[in-house]
């Protein structure tokens, strides 16, 4: 896999787990975004996403959240990615709440301050998100390290 691809990737999981359900009213149940997308994700069905596994499903995803096709990412188009990504999961958000995150992330992300995300800068912002959520560092995310990002505790399944 070149290093633009990877970059892409990396920069897409940054965008995934911000169009994630953990910002759909303020709650996260451990059981959004990326816990309910793993077995999607798990393309051999192993249980566990390696990082070419997530990296294959966020190229997909930056492609479908670049409506316009030019290698970047608008805020609307991010906006409508986190939309859509909270419809899919069956939840309503919560304008405000919405309007509040994608401005913070937003602008962490824009380093250059050009109104557009690129690769470059996703891959600034989401190089360290993998490992993050991996947190027995074997270099793979199990269900339950899905189940339990972002520090929350277990749920059962």
């Amino acid at each position: 896999m070149n290093k633009f691809v990877k970059t892409v990737i990396l920069s897409a999981i940054t965008v995934g787990v911000a169009a994630s359900g953990t910002y759909a009213q303020g709650k996260h149940d451990g059981k959004g975004g990326l816990y309910k997308r793993f077995d999607q994700i798990d393309a051999n069905a192993d249980g566990f996403i390696t990082a070419d596994e997530m990296a294959e499903h966020r190229v997909a995803h930056f492609k479908e959240i670049d409506a316009n096709g030019d290698g970047a990412m608008s805020k609307e188009e991010m906006q409508t990615g986190m939309a859509a990504r909270m419809a899919e999961m069956g939840k309503t958000p919560d304008p405000a709440r919405m309007e509040k995150r994608l401005n913070h992330k937003f602008s962490k992300m824009d380093k250059n301050g050009d109104g557009k995300i690129d690769a470059t800068e996703m891959q600034t912002r989401s190089a360290y998100m993998f490992p993050k959520v991996d947190t027995d560092g074997d270099g793979k995310i199990s269900k339950d390290e899905a189940k339990n990002m972002r520090g929350h505790k277990k749920h059962k399944s």
